[in-house]
């Protein structure tokens, strides 16, 4: 099985849909955080393989960058009736090999640049695309869909920053990565190669004033590629009114959603580095599990 559908298909019969990852995520958090983490980020390989196989105009670009309010944000579109592609829907398709792809070949050099049949391939069945790498593609994404707009969800950079340090930063950091992605090339080694790429070519995984500086300069290059009369400039804490008014929606009943706070996130990726680690002991070989199981508790813990 070619290494994209078998990420696919492991990490969402083994890890996604599996009762005990679900019951561990529940015990973490609280029991209507928990529901939302679940139902706005996972959706299963079985939902996506029908998803696509509609054909959806694209509609919205989130081309805001992570940390962002994005999946409160993601939460308000799917309550407006959006079909939206995350990080975690290019996950369970396998898509992320195809992302490395078209960042080497945009940021590098090494083969074809991205158009729209190479976009069409991805994103088939959504209308709305939403965080990294997407929104380094925004001229791309702006030329294949001309009817689409663009919402460039925004903070301050300094609070950015540290919310970047506290998760995904953090994640990143974790010591065994590398080791992993080598024991496990299927998801850990597919997930890690493509990360690292991303941030390498953002901020030369500079995660202090460079990574700053880049996000300035991010925010900048959407706003002077995006027609005015296709943008909408966002912060989660406006609420419903100027989102809805943008997209010609009427405002729904009820409070603007609250998702994914940091702590959940960790967490979460906690549980992506213990079924890479479970996948690392197999693939090592059974002899080794007993073993393996222990190092992984007290690595985890460790790098936390």
């Amino acid at each position: 099985m070619p290494a994209a559908n078998a990420l696919s298909t492991s990490l969402n019969s083994t890890f996604i849909n599996q009762s005990v990852a679900r019951t561990r995520l529940k015990r973490a958090m609280p029991e209507e955080k928990a529901q939302d983490s679940l139902s706005i980020q996972w959706r299963s390989q079985e939902e996506l393989k029908e998803l696509v196989k509609e054909d959806r105009p694209m509609k919205v670009l989130i081309m805001g960058m992570p940390r962002s309010g994005t999946m409160s944000l993601v939460a308000a579109l799917k309550q407006l009736g959006y079909t939206t592609y995350d990080f975690v829907d290019r996950i369970i398709l396998g898509h992320m090999p195809l992302w490395t792809q078209a960042l080497r070949a945009k940021f590098q050099g090494q083969g074809k640049p991205w158009g729209k049949a190479e976009l069409d391939r991805v994103v088939k069945g959504f209308d709305c695309v939403l965080d990294v790498p997407c929104p380094f593609f925004t001229e791309e994404f702006l030329s294949a869909y001309p009817d689409s707009v663009v919402i460039l969800n925004k903070r301050d950079p300094d609070p950015w920053l540290a919310s970047m340090n506290s998760t995904l930063f953090h994640v990143f950091s974790w010591p065994s990565w590398p080791l992993l992605a080598k024991l496990d090339p299927g998801f850990a080694g597919v997930w890690y190669t493509h990360c690292t790429l991303t941030w390498d070519i953002f901020c030369s995984n500079d995660y202090d004033e460079k990574c700053k500086q880049k996000y300035l300069e991010h925010y900048d290059y959407v706003r002077r590629v995006t027609p005015k009369e296709r943008l909408l400039e966002y912060e989660v804490k406006e609420g419903w009114g100027p989102l809805c008014s943008f997209l010609g929606k009427e405002v729904p009943e009820g409070d603007f959603p609250n998702v994914n706070d940091k702590g959940n996130f960790v967490k979460a990726h906690g549980m992506l580095w213990t079924y890479a680690m479970f996948n690392a002991v197999k693939n090592v070989g059974i002899g080794a599990a007993s073993v393996g199981v222990g190092v992984a508790a007290w690595w985890f813990y460790r790098t936390r």
